[in-house]
């Protein structure tokens, strides 16, 4: 697993985490579901989460 992949993985992490807190405080699982959806997009927007590479390069493997 790639660099890439596990900082996903750890926001992924982060953003159930608070946003169970945030949920079970309210004791709602819509506010769970929206602030999961409202962080998500915000990360994605802000760059934090990259679903694929940014290099333009071809992937080219070290022997």
């Amino acid at each position: 697993m790639g660099a890439r992949q596990r900082l996903n993985s750890l926001y992924f992490y982060i953003i159930v985490i608070v946003s169970a807190s945030i949920g079970g405080a309210t004791e709602s699982w819509l506010v769970f579901w929206i602030s999961v959806g409202v962080m998500a997009a915000s990360m994605l927007h802000g760059g934090e989460i990259r679903p694929h590479s940014r290099s333009s390069k071809p992937f080219r493997r070290r022997r």
